[in-house]
């Protein structure tokens, strides 16, 4: 097993890990940003009923290959399982450049959920390896920052690719760009499993465990379930409707005009960008205060009121309210790991992930149809009102979780 050297320090390891997390989600957020539109859908050769499946269908695989992705990386050598994986992202995005119909781009969607779980439990795996409880939650954060650094220059990148190049030719130059990430993991992504940030005794309070810690699991798996079905899943591909009730076919000002996929792109890339900036601050503000919860119950309150105002049709009040959103669900994806993190024994830290990222990817898959299938029945302002109520829902939960946490964190799991 290669030793990371000496000299490494932690953003050695984070900038190779994070450019590579970054362009592979050109391919992905391409499909999002702009299938829904049904012109694009043309394009691709689906009807816009198959939309909400397309873009569902690799979060339900990935029900399915999380758990193996955590078996796997609790036993084997992270650097060679995160490069593989890439080297599947790269394909499967390729995948969606040569499909003219449904069949292959459903392909390229499962290959994508199979590399997504490669990429994303190996990522949070190599986080536990070189953090401890007093900054997992500052590298939580910062993992979660170029997470969502990638979504962002993906979200501009995949409108202006589509306007530019076209649909097809936008995802062949993606696939490229992939592969020149698994390329970078190739030459500067070292291993972790043995590292020179922490030691056996890092978590002399967590002993080996062979029972699986399911309510600490399940704990922390609930708040990402409700962010993968609203934000991840009904916003993300409904995000091109909303704004098209107040720009029509785009936003033109005199005599400049940006096309309506072109907008949805450079709206997301904003929405990240607040993520990608409160995820650190979050996981920071856990860190010094150790009331992961707290943060945690806060994001909540926000999101709620955030989704409320989104469903307004007045403008300014709804973007407020989606970028309120988009701070809170940076935190939120910030603390899930870290929570996970601080409770679970070190030979269960990749399963627990990978349990928790299927419940979250369940909700992921469900989003998409969801929101898709309830616009038409109800109308698009319903849709996020109900999506409003279910994080006062969850709110009340992490509320509850909170006072557990400050009085004995031990009545939480």
């Amino acid at each position: 097993m290669q030793k990371i050297p000496p000299s490494t320090s932690r953003g050695r390891i984070l900038t190779p890990l994070g450019i590579g997390i970054a362009l592979s989600l050109l391919g992905d957020q391409t499909l999002y940003v702009v299938l829904a539109d049904p012109n694009i859908a043309a394009q691709a050769g689906i009807s816009s009923a198959m939309v909400g499946i397309v873009l569902g269908i690799n979060r339900l695989t990935r029900l399915f290959s999380n758990s193996p992705a955590g078996f796997l990386y609790d036993r084997f050598n992270r650097r060679t399982l995160m490069i593989l994986s890439l080297a599947l992202g790269s394909l499967s995005t390729l995948f969606y450049a040569l499909a003219e119909g449904a069949t292959l781009l459903l392909i390229g969607r499962v290959l994508w959920g199979i590399a997504w779980s490669g990429i994303w439990i190996g990522a949070n795996s190599i986080a536990f390896d070189i953090s401890s409880d007093d900054n997992r939650g500052i590298i939580s954060g910062r993992l979660q920052m170029w997470f969502f650094l990638g979504a962002m220059i993906s979200s501009l990148a995949a409108g202006f690719f589509t306007d530019f190049l076209g649909y097809h030719g936008g995802l062949r130059l993606s696939a490229g760009l992939t592969f020149l990430g698994m390329l970078i993991w190739l030459f500067f992504l070292p291993e972790t499993r043995i590292t020179i940030f922490a030691s056996p005794s890092a978590h002399p309070t967590k002993p080996i465990k062979s029972v699986f810690p399911w309510r600490t699991t399940l704990a922390a798996a609930l708040p990402l379930f409700l962010l993968r079905f609203v934000v991840a899943g009904v916003l993300n591909a409904t995000t091109i409707l909303w704004l098209s009730q107040f720009f029509e076919t785009g936003f033109s000002l005199k005599g400049f005009f940006l096309p309506l996929a072109t907008l949805t792109g450079i709206f997301s890339a904003l929405r990240v960008l607040l993520s990608m900036i409160s995820a650190p601050f979050a996981g920071s503000l856990s860190d010094r205060f150790q009331h992961r919860w707290w943060v945690m119950t806060l994001a909540h309150f926000a999101s709620a009121a955030g989704l409320w105002y989104m469903a307004q049709p007045s403008l300014l009040p709804a973007v407020g309210g989606a970028l309120l959103v988009t701070i809170s669900a940076g935190g939120i994806q910030a603390l899930v790991p870290a929570i996970i993190g601080d409770n679970i024994p070190n030979n269960q830290k990749s399963r627990a992930l990978s349990t928790t990222f299927t419940i979250g990817d369940l909700g992921s898959a469900l989003g998409p149809a969801a929101g898709l299938a309830l616009i038409p029945l109800i109308g698009i302002q319903q849709c996020y009102q109900i999506c409003a109520l279910l994080y006062a829902l969850i709110f009340i939960f992490a509320f509850w979780q909170a006072l557990g946490e400050k009085s004995n964190p031990s009545l939480l799991y």
